[in-house]
This record gives C-alpha cells, structure tokens and sequence, in this order.
C-alpha cells in the first residue's frame, strides 16, 4: 500500500520489532476484564477510531475522546498485547505503540511505558518522586 504524500511531512520508518510471549502475558496481565464495555468508545458506531494517516484532524478528535477513558490503559495493552496495527487504542497512533513495542523490547518496564502512554501530563508528577 503506498501512502499519500503530504508536503512537508516527514515519514519515520524503522523496523518495530517483534514482542516475546513473556512481554505479550504482561500487558495482557493489566487488561481488565470485560474493559470494552467501559470504554469512551462504546457509544461511537463508527470508524472514528480508524482514521486515514492523512486525516489528521479526525486521528486528534479520537485521541482527544480517549484523554479521560476510564480504560485507557487495558485499552493500550490490550493492543499492544495483540499486535494490533491499526487505529487510535489507548490514546495512541500506530506509530505511537511503534515506539511503545521497541522501548519494551528495549528492556523499558511495562508499568512505565503505560504509565507513560496512559498517564495525563498533570499525573506524571507521581513519576517524578
């Protein structure tokens, strides 16, 4: 599949590496049961949360509605844990749970990278101390 280009835009591409089943039981392990029926998303009956790369302002708009899901976070390791490739999960882009696979693979913890992809800026001071 080739890609529109946009003027300006730059493409990151690198190689996203494969999770081991041991990082794949972990996230799997912070998905609580039965998440999907308490999501922000539940009530939206359309492809809002898989928006074109060029579509920029519908990608905003369903990253916006996750910032206060109550299960964002079993939302990210869910796809995370499933390798899902496409749409906004867990507030997060494709590219996003990209970076996400290779920092876990990496040896980052799994509790700080969700914290970190999950946690709205004005919580991250518990991080800090």
């Amino acid at each position: 599949m080739t890609r529109p280009q946009i003027p300006g835009q730059i493409e990151l591409v690198f190689d996203v590496p494969e999770l081991t089943n041991e990082l794949r039981a972990d996230l799997a392990a912070h998905v609580l049961p039965g998440w999907q029926s308490m999501g922000a998303c539940r009530s939206v009956a359309d492809d809002t949360w898989f928006p074109e790369d060029t579509e920029t302002a519908r990608k905003a708009a369903a990253i916006d509605r996750c910032g206060f899901c109550p299960v964002r976070r079993s939302c990210l390791a869910h796809a995370l844990s499933t390798g899902e490739e496409y749409g906004v999960w867990g507030g997060t882009t494709e590219l996003q749970r990209d970076v996400l696979v290779r920092d876990l693979v990496d040896g980052a913890p799994v509790v700080d990278a969700l914290d970190g992809a999950t946690l709205l800026p004005e919580f991250l001071w518990r991080q800090a101390s």
